[in-house]
């Protein structure tokens, strides 16, 4: 299971157990979101019948091309670009590309030096609308876009992409209309790609349903939600010690943004990269505002690596020069870099996530601001 350390966040145990009432009414919210199936994100992991579909067709596709281009933007990436990265070796397929942006440069340089003549065709898009998304779609060439190489992850109903599947015969894989993207990581929405890769995605469920047995995420999401109302830490710093995991700070600060950013409330994401951040923003976290809750986020070195154990001590005198310099700070470690592991981790995120929510009394799961930029476009 991962390691929560919060010896030194500097919230006490009897300032966490003055929350008591405000916890209790957060916990009712989620068993009520949970029972009437508000919200689909935590029963994905129970699923049993979705991950089988996904497998069986991630085999069939795996089977008969090479490379798989990805087309999705926000949360219908970016879960699985950081999975990709963490969890693919050698030994697993790795020709899978993203087309997030249509920055004409990035997808022209993409489309000319990539051989995708033995290639197959995510394209991911919940609403089915995404506009990013099916422009990028339609400057494809038809060759790509041919019923044998076509896999559409969409919900379904009116959405221009699920009618363009159905009128062109495509595959497709369902996306619950009640998961938002930033929530959909355990859905269809990486699922596919994760399992075409050769990611046993079954151990990454299994992961997921852990972390949902323990209470550490609540008390993580909480004591962040006090070090931001009561002392003023509105920036949440995240340091992973991890070249694996350094697509994780992606994910995870679109998460807590989207989240929480509401109402003129919520903290602001800073990820950075360790041990290069001892190296450029360590002088300002150290010297600077205290105005930060910092995470270090490591591996446990099981090998005994010499590197890995430079790797360990450089992020735990990290965070002990942190606290001695009166900044908060807490340590989640994986037990080892494995799907089962990254299942928990995100898992936990999510839990910490949809619970500080829910104690700041807004909506975790919707995103109001963000439709004045799409009205605009």
């Amino acid at each position: 299971m991962i390691q929560f350390d919060f010896s030194k966040s500097g919230v006490s145990e009897e300032e966490l157990e003055t929350c008591e009432p405000l916890t209790a009414l957060a916990h009712k919210k989620i068993e009520k979101e949970r029972k009437e199936k508000l919200v689909g994100w935590w029963e994905l992991p129970f699923d049993e019948k979705l991950p089988r579909s996904v497998l069986t067709q991630a085999e069939h596709f795996s089977k008969n091309f090479e490379t798989l281009l990805v087309i999705g933007i926000g949360g219908s990436s970016q879960g699985a670009k950081m999975a990709l990265h963490a969890l693919t070796t050698p030994h697993l397929q790795q020709n899978i590309y993203f087309l997030e942006s249509p920055d004409p440069w990035s997808v022209e340089s993409l489309l000319e030096h990539v051989d995708f003549s033995n290639a197959a065709v995510n394209v991911v898009s919940k609403s089915g609308n995404t506009i990013e998304t099916l422009s990028i779609l339609e400057s494809l060439p038809q060759k790509l876009k041919t019923k044998d190489r076509m896999v559409v992850t969409t919900a379904t109903g009116e959405g221009k992409l699920f009618q363009m599947a159905m009128q062109n015969g495509w595959v497709t894989l369902p996306m619950p209309r009640n998961v938002g993207g930033r929530f959909s990581v355990f859905s269809a929405a990486a699922l596919f790609q994760m399992a075409f890769a050769g990611i046993d995605i079954f151990d990454f469920l299994k992961g997921a349903r852990e972390a949902l047995q323990s209470q550490l995420p609540y008390k993580n999401g909480l004591i962040h939600h006090l070090l931001c109302e009561k002392h003023g830490k509105n920036i949440s710093a995240l340091l992973v010690y991890s070249e694996a995991l350094s697509e994780f700070g992606g994910w995870y600060a679109q998460l807590l943004a989207e989240s929480l950013g509401k109402g003129g409330k919520g903290q602001t994401p800073l990820v950075a990269q360790g041990p290069q951040v001892q190296h450029s923003l360590a002088q300002l976290f150290l010297d600077g505002p205290k105005d930060k809750v910092v995470t270090g986020l490591r591996i446990e070195n099981h090998l005994k690596d010499p590197l890995g154990d430079l790797l360990a001590r450089e992020c735990r005198a990290t965070l002990e020069a942190l606290h001695e310099k009166k900044c908060p700070v807490i340590e989640i470690v994986l037990p080892q870099l494995s799907a089962n592991a990254l299942g928990e981790l995100l898992m936990s995120y999510q839990m910490q996530i949809a619970f500080t929510g829910h104690l700041m009394n807004i909506n975790p799961y919707d995103q109001p601001a963000v439709e004045l930029i799409k009205k605009r476009i």
